[in-house]
């Protein structure tokens, strides 16, 4: 393979001078808050930046393809790179490739009609913060077909470095939703009390939606990104008061902002209500445009954060399964969720972390927060006139799931349990779905369960839970189905996730064969008969034992 890159081009391999110039004139504590941000490269692929599509063509009737992306407000580019891995549509292929940043100057290679993966310079100077486009175009001479690019294996490397903190709620939003450089490691900091799943599960649906992705939800504040508390006025810090309009206590619900080197979010109020007020504030409007505090009177004048579902959503999912849930968040997402409680059966702040991460993704489906749902813990009473969504291991221990538990939940219950001892498979296959952040995060593909019913005592209640075995992580779990294609692939009643894919069980659909419900029974009892096996063979060891002693006493 042949490759031309313009001359012009050799000045996209100098870096840029360093943003210390740019700090020149800051304060100290900016200066410091500055020198505290790592320079960041990153590299992601064009699948990814393009929304999913692993591949797309290049032809005489599709000249370029563009790829939007978007870069924080608070770095430049110092280094940009592309690894282009493109195979031709035919032997007979010919022409040019061009690459450009923002209409810029282009790079131009052109390769011979065979598989290659050309990795080459971008002009850094190009880039910019916002919104970005790298336009790759294609031009021939001749009517032969032109190239099939790989957007998986094609990839974007940038390097980041920084020239100012995040010093604005509008600054942190735009961080929020880049592609590159965005804070994903996210802190919630909150006290136990009967508000910490409200509380909670508003602020990550605020934050995935700003995000455009699951953020990495951690109680670590030392390895954040992000670090939110969400506290009332009489819990939080010093520095957290201080960030406050007042200076020192807030008036009302207050959603405030400051940077020490490591970006903080302060959710809070003069007690517990006007917190959680604080917190759908932050789930339901955008910061963009505003500096270090945005309190209740500005939500009047504030965009609406995501995008409205549409009116009456709940008429359209009269025979919902799965399919239903994971494409729209529907039935539960309908009016906001004003006809949903939503039950965390967590125990732990681990498992808790994984119900956020599946809440989160459940809000980027329907486009907008659940804000006016019910949201407690295994330990409250959800209403019995809202729909139920139960997430978090162990959920057939809440009344209404065990009670109303089609068949297909179990049996996909037990197929989950007999895969805990299948982890060290898993993990090897874990690559295929997760993340690159849970790989880096250490994480492994959990095993969960699916399922979406009806009350059967009240035919218009659905009910659905989002569990795993009662000893499996469901961080794990919860976090590797939020965050990746598995959530697409949901279907059917019941369904069991894990690093191999998606399982959809529906006995009206297919119901199971009296093989498999036999093989079903021996696999779900192989226990017990192990157990009545022992049981019968000392008990013949003891026959065996006695009868020798009389033979021997009726010889002697």
């Amino acid at each position: 393979m042949f490759v031309r890159v313009l001359s012009s081009a050799v000045a996209a391999l100098a870096i840029v001078a360093s943003g210390s110039f740019a700090a020149w004139g800051q304060d100290t504590s900016t200066a410091a808050a500055v020198d505290a941000i790592p320079v960041n490269t990153e590299e992601r692929s064009l699948a990814d930046l393009d929304g999913g599509s692993n591949a797309f063509i290049l032809s005489t009737s599709r000249e370029r393809a563009e790829i939007h992306f978007a870069l924080p407000p608070h770095v430049d580019t110092t280094q940009a790179w592309l690894r282009l891995a493109a195979r031709p549509a035919s032997d007979s292929t010919a022409g040019l490739i061009h690459v450009s940043v923002n209409g810029g100057e282009a790079i131009t290679i052109r390769p011979q009609a065979r598989a290659m993966e050309a990795r080459f310079a971008l002009f850094s100077d190009d880039f910019r913060a916002g919104d970005n486009t790298l336009e790759i175009a294609y031009t021939t001479d001749t009517p032969a077909a032109g190239w099939i690019v790989d957007a998986r294996r094609s990839q974007m490397r940038l390097t980041l470095e920084p020239v100012a903190a995040i010093d604005t709620l509008g600054d942190l939003e735009a961080a929020l939703g880049a592609d590159y450089a965005a804070p994903r490691r996210i802190a919630l900091l909150t006290d136990a009390s009967r508000e910490r799943v409200t509380l909670e599960a508003l602020v990550a649906q605020g934050l995935a939606l700003r995000a455009g992705q699951v953020p990495l939800f951690t109680a670590n504040a030392d390895e954040a990104d992000l670090v939110v508390r969400i506290a009332d006025n009489a819990r939080l810090a010093a520095e957290d008061r201080a960030a406050l309009r007042s200076g020192d206590q807030s008036n009302g619900p207050e959603i405030a902002f400051h940077n020490d080197g490591v970006p903080h979010l302060v959710i809070t109020g003069r007690n517990l209500d006007e917190a959680t007020a604080a917190a759908r504030l932050m789930a339901a409007r955008s910061f963009d445009g505003y500096q270090r505090s945005f309190l209740a009177a500005d939500a009047m004048t504030a965009t609406r954060l995501g995008t409205r579902q549409i009116r009456d959503a709940r008429t359209l999912h009269a025979n919902a399964d799965l399919r239903t849930f994971a494409d729209s968040g529907l039935p539960f997402s309908a009016d906001q969720g004003s006809r949903t409680a939503v039950q965390f059966s967590t125990r732990f702040d681990a498992d808790r972390h994984g119900a956020l991460s599946v809440l989160a993704r459940a809000a980027l489906i329907s486009g907008e927060a659940w804000l006016y749902a019910w949201y407690g813990d295994a330990d409250a009473t959800a209403p019995a006139n809202h729909n139920l969504l139960v997430i978090g291991p162990g959920s057939t221990e809440i009344p209404a799931i065990d009670h109303n538990a089609p068949p297909e939940l179990r049996a996909a219950l037990r197929a989950a349990e007999r895969s805990r001892g299948q982890r060290g498979l898993m993990r090897l296959a874990a690559a295929a779905y997760a993340d690159a952040g849970d790989v880096e995060a250490g994480t492994e593909v959990g095993i969960g369960v699916a399922s979406l019913f009806r009350d059967q005592a009240n035919q218009s209640r659905w009910i659905a839970t989002l569990t795993a075995p009662d000893i499996a992580s469901f961080e794990a779990a919860g976090r590797s189905l939020a965050r990746s294609d598995l959530w697409m692939a949901l279907e059917g009643r019941a369904a069991v996730w894990s690093a191999r894919g998606v399982t959809a069980l529906d006995y009206a659909v297919v119901s199971p064969t009296l093989t498999e419900r036999a093989r079903e029974f021996a696999l779900d009892h192989t226990r017990d008969a192990a157990f009545l096996l022992f049981g019968a063979a000392f008990l013949l060891l003891l026959r065996g034992f006695f009868g020798r002693r009389k033979t021997v006493s009726a010889q002697s």
